[in-house]
């Protein structure tokens, strides 16, 4: 045969290189067995949150104001100003709500609780932030208002990045990107004589929409 040495062995090669090969193959498939089985299980259990890591990147339908029908069963707010997330919740009444402030937004955030409480919405929070100049921060406690919320049974979940200092507003959209929820924005004229956001002009904006 073209393909067969003198030894009588395949491409002429020695039968322990052979043998070598065989063992080799053998221990390779032994590899990828106990590798594979187990990252398989893990990844059948993780397959949301790889999902969502997948779709980190895509930012469907970008900077549009949110359908008027558009409800979310919780929202979480990174709050500074009380008005703009009362008019929200008046709008789009979410059963529950989960509130992030700052050390200067303490009192805010507690007339917003308030506010949540007196029309029967449910409360997380308010959480005070350590350092709510750290992005990382407000990430993490994002994250963590997130899967409370999603453990009380609340599934759709937006994230208002409206109020707070900018880091704040930066890890909160990073928290909900990653936790494949809807980052929102409100946007308002301001009245410089009352120092207050006038709401009848304001518009709800879904930054990005989360990939089911």
């Amino acid at each position: 045969m073209y393909f067969t040495g003198a030894n009588g062995q395949l491409f002429g090669w020695a039968e322990s290189t052979w043998l070598w090969l065989d063992q080799f193959g053998i221990l390779l498939g032994d590899i990828t067995l106990v590798v594979g089985v187990p990252s398989a299980i893990w990844a059948f259990f993780h397959r949301d949150a790889i999902r969502r890591w997948l779709a980190l990147d895509r930012f469907p339908l970008s900077g549009r104001e949110a359908d008027d029908n558009a409800q979310w069963d919780a929202l979480v707010f990174t709050v500074s100003r009380p008005e703009l997330p009362e008019w929200v919740v008046k709008q789009r009444k979410p059963r529950a709500v989960a509130l992030l402030a700052t050390d200067q937004s303490w009192e805010q955030a507690k007339s917003l609780a308030n506010f949540a409480s007196a029309r029967g919405v449910a409360l997380l929070g308010p959480k005070k932030l350590d350092d709510p100049d750290d992005p990382a921060e407000a990430r993490a406690e994002t994250e963590r208002l997130i899967e409370r919320l999603r453990e009380k049974g609340y599934e759709k979940i937006g994230v208002d990045v409206t109020g707070g200092k900018t880091p704040m507003s930066i890890g909160a959209f990073l928290a909900a990107r990653e936790m494949g929820c809807d980052p929102l924005y409100v946007t308002s004229e301001f009245n410089q004589k009352l120092k207050k956001p006038m709401t009848h002009t304001a518009k709800l904006r879904c930054i990005t929409h989360a990939k089911s």
